[in-house]
């Protein structure tokens, strides 16, 4: 082959290659459009390594507090005192979030349509019986959950979101069946990712301690989340 010809063929393969990039984030931007949330908090949580608690598996309390910390709720000390409309994103959110197939899921000109006794099931196997849910519609981060009474369904935008914080557990405290977590809420506008994938340390923005009940199944309930001072978190 001649010189020219080999260039040739280089330059066909490099355009080539710098094509399949646009449509990989095309692709990406797609599967998080048809699972209507995507909690980029959710990603990062994963990847932050907490060298303090290497030895110790908190992953099912993350997992859980995905979302209880991306909404932020006010504290509070009894569930039923917590604000109503926090505690109905966070169920939407979660299921959203969990192993749901986004298939069984009917997708119109207002968003991806979920039933609201979906909603119930999240609600319940978060927070117990001792609130009961009422259904309206949310208000989110620069999103709204549409309910609508007629279908009794949800309405959920095809779009991304992305919770201001991600979860990192600093202790667990168990005692009987209840759970008392310091958790350090990281803010993920602050996070920094490098061109290798890697996430650089960060510190929490602020501390709560956050009480959970543990259920029959394996799971959890939400008790209450406290605010914790500069010297009670060290």
């Amino acid at each position: 082959m001649s010189d020219i010809n080999e260039q040739l063929v280089q330059e066909v393969e490099v355009k080539e290659k710098k094509k399949k990039s646009p449509f990989i984030v095309g692709l990406i931007v797609l599967i998080f459009a048809i699972i209507g949330v995507v909690s980029v908090g959710s990603f990062v949580k994963d990847m932050i390594v907490d060298k303090v608690t290497e030895a110790d598996d908190y992953s099912k309390y993350t997992k859980y507090l995905t979302w209880v910390v991306g909404i932020d709720p006010d504290p509070f000390t009894d569930i039923t005192k917590a604000d109503f409309d926090d505690l109905l994103n966070i169920a939407v959110c979660s299921l959203l979030t969990a192993e749901v197939k986004t298939d069984d899921y009917d997708v119109t000109e207002l968003g991806m349509v979920v039933p609201a006794r979906d909603v119930e099931q999240s609600f319940k196997t978060m927070f117990g019986n001792d609130v009961q849910i009422v259904h309206a519609t949310v208000q989110g981060y620069g999103y709204e959950f549409q309910y609508d009474a007629t279908t009794n369904c949800y309405y959920v935008p095809l779009t991304g979101v992305v919770p201001p914080f991600t979860a990192r557990i600093e202790s667990a405290k168990k005692t009987g069946g209840l759970v008392t977590l310091k958790v350090g809420y990281i803010g993920t506008s602050n996070i920094e990712v490098a061109v290798d994938g890697t996430i650089a340390a960060a510190q929490p923005d602020k501390y709560m301690e956050i009480t959970l009940k543990e259920t029959a199944d394996g799971g959890f309930n939400l008790i209450s989340i406290t605010s914790l001072t500069q010297g009670e978190h060290q």
